[in-house]
């Protein structure tokens, strides 16, 4: 079980094929499925929208980037979005969401942040470097407005991963690292690349490291339940 209200933000990483994209996807669907009315969620899904392009029907997910370009647009909306709910705390005397009656809660799903890195784009280095401002600004103030920002990446290195953003994310996910070095990128520690080579293994830290397995939830049955459920739009 994890608290978004006491750890907002979540760093998430590990090789492909071993279950960060499915983990994803059960977050959104438990999200969705246990409070509709108080959810909105923006997906930068840069691989091209082909995993998650199909979840835009449902009316929490108020964009989908899939590429550099795109992303730049809605991280700089959500920037914006977060000045305007300062200027309503300062005016209604709030320092931190969790104490308000507001019930609203705003996720931002990155998924595969080393798109967003300007050592790795070829195309669009200025909106990258325009994307990681905007995400530290999301990553250092946004916590205690509301934002929980979930980013991901299967190439974890101090490249993809900005320091900024980093060092203002508490809840680390590791799946099965392809070194030392990118499981110290994540969790700040060895022993994500000991991980057995099981989809949905992995390492989750707070304050320490705790081995978990992510059960595996297909589109499928996350389409079924929520339309039974008549979320979709």
């Amino acid at each position: 079980y994890h608290d978004f209200d006491k750890f907002p933000h979540m760093l998430i990483g590990g090789v492909t094929r071993f279950g960060k994209t499915v983990f994803l996807k059960q977050l959104l669907y438990t999200l969705i499925s246990s409070q509709p009315e108080n959810l909105n969620m923006f997906i930068l899904d840069l691989k091209g929208g082909l995993e998650f392009g199909r979840y835009f029907t449902f009316p929490q997910v108020k964009a989908l980037a899939t590429d550099v370009f795109e992303a730049e647009k809605v991280l700089e909306y959500i920037v914006e979005e977060i000045k305007m709910q300062q200027q309503n705390f300062r005016k209604s005397g709030y320092t931190n969401i969790v104490d308000t009656p507001i019930k609203k809660r705003t996720f931002i799903i990155v998924d595969e942040g080393a798109e967003l890195a300007p050592s790795y784009v070829k195309e669009g280095k200025k909106e990258a470097m325009n994307c990681q401002t905007h995400l530290s600004t999301i990553a250092r103030i946004g916590g205690g407005l509301g934002y929980r920002l979930i980013y991901c990446t299967q190439y974890p290195t101090v490249k993809s991963v900005d320091m900024s953003v980093k060092m203002n994310i508490v809840a680390r996910l590791s799946f099965i690292a392809v070194s030392q070095i990118a499981s110290r990128v994540i969790l700040d520690e060895v022993g994500a690349e000991e991980l057995p080579s099981i989809p949905g293994r992995a390492l989750y830290k707070i304050e320490k490291s705790r081995t978990v397995q992510v059960p595996c939830i297909d589109d499928d049955y996350i389409f079924i339940q929520l339309i039974e459920n008549k979320i979709s739009k």
